[in-house]
């Protein structure tokens, strides 16, 4: 993942090669953006790696042993498994946003509050992607795939996106708010985009634990389907 990650980044230094800058980013903050949203992927994959796969265990019925006991069942699905590329994803994240993300000394807070409340959004969009395997059989794939997007829209400048992919770069796919919005955190630490960045965690948590629950309601009335690709 690391070898992955750097051949993703080679192919920015060369655009910056040619190119000052692309929609008032310059290469010290595409290399913020890329920092964070590689450490909130190597973070989530590390210790909540059950995201990934989280629908396919509600379809394989294996959240019935988790209902058995006292604990919440939500946390336990996402730290039921530890993914090893997302040390890839660490590794590579953190060592871009310590040499070439232009951060100072006074600024590391930020970018650390930042990748914390980037995880909490990207988190919780899995988890409300995942909650669909409740009422749809074939939700399995069709999770991953949003949240393959959601990864996706969140690897490029927000400068690039306009009209319909903005709405869905901060609804549907938040990519606008698990890495922009924190990357305005760092590079303007003004209390209104820390309002819009701690507002965005805390609603998609919300959501999704909203969401979840509804399911889980649903799964233990039956009325889950147990199967799917």
């Amino acid at each position: 993942m690391a070898v992955n990650n750097g051949f993703f980044f080679l192919l920015w230094i060369l655009f910056f090669a040619g190119f000052r800058s692309v929609g008032g980013w310059q290469f010290a903050d595409v290399c913020l953006l890329l920092g964070i949203i590689m450490t909130v992927v190597g973070i989530a994959g590390v210790f909540f790696g059950g995201y990934r796969d989280m629908a396919g265990a509600i379809l394989r019925a294996e959240a019935d042993a988790l209902l058995t006991q006292p604990k919440a069942v939500l946390p336990r699905l996402l730290a039921r498994e530890s993914l090893a590329h997302g040390w890839g994803d660490l590794v590579t994240g953190t060592a871009i946003l310590a040499t070439l993300a232009g951060l100072e000394a006074a600024r590391l807070p930020l970018a650390m509050l930042g990748v914390v409340l980037g995880l909490v959004v990207y988190l919780s969009a899995s988890v409300a992607f995942a909650s669909l395997a409740f009422w749809i059989a074939g939700a399995r794939s069709f999770a991953r795939d949003l949240t393959d997007f959601l990864l996706l829209f969140s690897s490029y400048p927000g400068s690039i996106y306009s009209g319909p992919t903005k709405l869905i770069a901060f609804t549907i796919l938040p990519a606008g708010f698990v890495v922009l919005a924190p990357v305005e955190l760092v590079r303007e630490p003004t209390p209104a985009h820390l309002g819009i960045a701690v507002a965005a965690a805390v609603g998609y948590a919300s959501f999704a634990i909203l969401v979840f629950h509804m399911g889980l309601r649903r799964y233990q009335r039956g009325e889950t389907p147990t199967s799917g690709n």
